[in-house]
């Protein structure tokens, strides 16, 4: 499915559990976008090597992904909830994974609108113990080189809802390798540890750059970025290509509750954006996240 308008063109994949292109039990299924064009540089596409649908990370795009709802209250056998996915099997009294695909007993009912330059996905589940609306609106502003993706969560059911959701971003800028033309900017100083700082990145006051190329396997990655607060001031991060002047500003009307980056490849880099969500039976609790795109008049040759 394709939106555009005169600035941004992106095409969608819609929901489809036996031919659909995701299948897995991790991320969010609805809204993954597949490729997004501006002024003629591109922000998403493929970032992995084989194609295999089933696959836990199969997938592109500014994707979501929520922490599991009663995992550890249920036996083996039961099931336990992942928003924007529905009700899975527990199979084993290991801690849950991202990194397994579970059976999904209740995949729960989904609807989609299509209105103009924006799309709009419910997904509606039913259980015993947690019961959701969940509404996700992917938008393209008309006259603006900007995406919003606009979340709500109703309660349905009898128990609170808590957990955290965050955003992967696998952005893939103009299928440039990642590395010494890239550089992540912060509202604030930063710091953090992490895999290849040091040695392919480092932090430098409020911005990350690049010392060389990833090569080969190599990947990045930090756990937990110091330096955010959770003011919503703080939800602000700009990723730019220096060698094309592509660029994205990403920021979100939530606090932060966690920045994590990674990079398992050399084709893409994610800033990954936590929030917290809390939601007493028949309230409501909405977030949204804000993408403009833009191109610098400084570009590197």
């Amino acid at each position: 499915m394709k939106l555009a308008t005169g600035i941004i063109k992106a095409n969608l994949y819609l929901l489809d559990a036996e031919n659909g292109y995701y299948k897995g039990t991790r991320f969010d299924w609805s809204g993954v976008i597949s490729s997004l064009e501006f002024n003629e540089h591109t922000y998403f596409g493929q970032w992995f090597d084989a194609d295999n649908p089933p696959a836990f990370a199969t997938i592109m795009g500014p994707v979501e992904a929520y922490a599991p709802l009663n995992y550890n209250d249920v036996v083996i056998g039961e099931s336990f909830v992942k928003i924007g996915v529905g009700a899975l099997k527990k199979t084993s009294n290991e801690n849950y994974s991202d990194f397994k695909n579970y059976e999904i007993v209740n995949p729960g009912k989904r609807s989609i609108k299509v209105k103009g330059n924006e799309v709009e996905f419910i997904h509606i589940l039913n259980t015993d113990k947690v019961s959701y609306q969940y509404t996700k609106i992917i938008k393209l502003i008309e006259h603006e080189q900007k995406m919003v993706i606009s979340h709500v969560l109703k309660n349905t059911g009898k128990h609170q809802i808590k957990t955290f959701g965050f955003n992967h971003n696998f952005l893939v800028i103009d299928n440039q390798t990642i590395g010494k033309d890239f550089e992540m900017i912060f509202p604030v100083e930063v710091s953090g540890i992490g895999r290849g700082l040091g040695d392919i990145f480092e932090i430098e006051d409020k911005r990350l750059v690049f010392k060389r190329d990833i090569i080969g396997d190599e990947s990045i990655a930090i756990k937990h970025l110091n330096g955010l607060s959770n003011n919503v001031d703080n939800f602000d991060v700009s990723i730019h290509n220096s060698k094309t002047g592509a660029g994205v500003k990403i920021t979100g009307d939530q606090p932060l509750s966690r920045f994590r980056l990674w990079g398992g490849t050399a084709r893409t880099i994610c800033p990954e954006t936590y929030i917290d969500i809390k939601v007493t039976p028949g309230e409501t609790f909405s977030w949204s996240y804000f993408y403009e795109f833009y191109e610098s008049k400084t570009v590197k040759h």
